[in-house]
């Protein structure tokens, strides 16, 4: 999970969504169950304009999504506050994974980082990695509760976040052996960047790589 930084409200929705919102409620009043219409919420302006947000990853685990996998979740759940159906802070994009989050009766938002709202010192102050496996922070609720809600350490995500890890470890060792072959004690720059490039927002698991390289490469860092 990383901090970001929602870009202004989709004309689409800016333009509708008092529409959809009306006949939404007014569908409620003889089917209390009702969802909201995902073609609406889902329209391709909109989620163009999510995936914007986010480098085209996971509000949560920053996997990054295709197609097949892009969802729009609706972080305070619409049975809890159905007015907030089509409001554009309440949307967010979503893996399958994390999108089959726990309720609300089971933990609350409000129990739970959010990404929009907390920085990247608060999400730090709470979670981190051992390896490819999330984790709370010593003496950190939130950060217990965090990942639980969201389903943060499903074997799925351990699985892709190990991949991503060997990825950066195939390059690292790469710039070790160029380093011992030409006699070298340091990496060059060019050598840290493509390294440090693996914790810049635009990056798939960007925190955990950032907590990994900090770990095993501290020098990169000084």
């Amino acid at each position: 999970m990383r901090h970001i930084d929602r870009l202004s409200i989709p004309g689409i929705l800016a333009e509708k969504k008092e529409e959809w919102q009306a006949k939404f409620e007014a569908k409620r009043v003889t089917s209390p169950s009702a969802r909201p219409d995902s073609s609406k919420y889902g329209n391709l302006k909109i989620r163009e304009r999510l995936e914007a947000c986010s480098c085209g990853k996971c509000f949560y685990c920053e996997s990054k999504l295709s197609d097949t996998q892009r969802e729009i979740d609706h972080f305070v759940e619409v049975s809890i506050a159905p007015e907030l159906a089509y409001e554009w802070t309440n949307l967010y994009l979503s893996c399958n994974n994390c999108n089959d989050k726990l309720s609300h009766s089971e933990i609350s938002v409000e129990e739970a980082l959010d990404p929009c709202r907390d920085s990247d010192t608060v999400i730090q102050e709470n979670i981190t990695f051992e390896d490819e496996c999330i984790c709370s922070q010593p003496g950190s609720r939130i950060g217990v509760k965090t990942i639980r809600k969201f389903r943060l350490n499903s074997n799925l995500l351990d699985l892709k976040r190990s991949k991503w890890l060997q990825k950066i470890m195939k390059e690292a060792l790469a710039i070790r052996r160029c380093m011992i072959e030409e006699g070298r004690k340091e990496a060059t720059k060019e050598e840290k960047y493509s390294l440090l490039r693996y914790t810049q927002p635009d990056q798939p698991y960007s925190l955990m790589s950032e907590v990994f390289l900090k770990k095993n490469f501290r020098h990169l860092f000084v």
